[in-house]
């Protein structure tokens, strides 16, 4: 992979860490901590990636496991937010699972 390659693949990646992290806490400015703090990183291991690192893109495989433990944490938290324990009524759990209750009778 050539190095224009990779830093498209560097780029994207940094795309989707600022994005999961929007996404996680509502808003994220260019001067937040969070936000400086990847950049800084990024920055610095454009140079060290090459002569540290075992594999060419071991910094970029790390940088996207991130990226994707951002996404899965969200996601559960969304999942566990819909489908949270607790009294429910059974015509809720009915349609939690697809079914509908019979109408009744009067």
């Amino acid at each position: 992979m050539s190095s224009l390659e990779r830093s498209k693949v560097a780029v994207n990646t940094f795309r989707r860490i600022v994005s999961e992290l929007k996404k996680s806490k509502g808003h994220l400015s260019r001067d937040s901590p969070e936000f400086r703090f990847i950049l800084d990183q990024m920055r610095n291991h454009q140079v060290t990636q090459k002569l540290n690192c075992k594999s060419p893109n071991e910094m970029e495989h790390l940088a996207d496991t991130y990226a994707t433990y951002l996404n899965s944490t969200r996601y559960l938290a969304e999942l566990q937010e819909r489908y949270r324990g607790g009294e429910r009524s059974v015509s809720e759990s009915a349609n939690l699972v697809g079914l509908q209750l019979p109408k009744e009778a009067c």
